[in-house]
This record gives structure tokens, sequence and C-alpha cells, in this order.
């Protein structure tokens, strides 16, 4: 997206997801206002990030759903993976270099056919 982006984490018991998030943002906001020339004339980002808990298996499909589509739903591209910056695209095209760890369950078979889906 360009006004956002979504992160769907599974964070072990020990990690700091607050933590890494605020790291995450202040390092994004730094690198884009050097690049801009704009160091020091205010916030990037509208609001603190939103966190919210996925409470079960149905859950977080919507969720990934959701997230997956999302340059779709927003009119960005004519085809969910098309969107070069999505897990979905990664997915898709083998990436070498693993950024995505496994799905908790396996991934529907239909999966790539319902997110394109109008």
């Amino acid at each position: 997206m360009r006004t956002h982006w979504h992160f769907v984490v599974w964070p072990l018991p020990e990690s700091d997801v607050p933590k890494f998030m605020h790291r995450l943002t202040m390092r994004h906001a730094q690198l884009w206002h050097r690049q801009r020339g704009t160091e020091g004339t205010g916030h990037v980002y509208q609001d603190r990030y939103k966190a919210v808990p996925i409470e079960s298996d149905e859950h977080l499909l919507n969720t990934l759903r959701y997230v997956e589509r999302n340059a779709l739903a927003a009119g960005i591209v004519e085809r969910a993976e098309l969107w070069r910056w999505c897990s979905l695209w990664r997915r898709q095209n083998h990436c070498a270099q693993p950024l995505l760890s496994d799905w908790p369950f396996p991934v529907p078979t239909d999966w790539l056919e319902s997110l394109n889906r109008r």
C-alpha cells in the first residue's frame, strides 16, 4: 500500500513487539526524511501502530485474506499476486530469501482464486 502497511506476526514468548515496531517505524521515518531532505520537519506516521490479537484459525485466515488482497481492493493492481510488496507475491514467486514463516495450517488450495474474486 502507498500510505500504510500490514504485518501479521507470530511473536515468540520472549519477543517484544512494541519495541520492534518502535525501532522499525523510527528507522523508516529517519530514512524517509533523509531521502527527501526533510529531516526534523515532522512525523511520517499519523498514528501509533495497531495490534490485534488473532483469536482463532478462522480469524487468522480472514486477516491474511484482508492483508494479501489489500492492494487489489484498493485498485492498485489487477490481481492480488501482482503487488510486489506483499507476502503473496513472495510465496507465488518462490523467492530465495526466506522472510516468511510457514502458516500454522496448510494454505487453502483455492487461496489465490479466493483472493482474486471480486
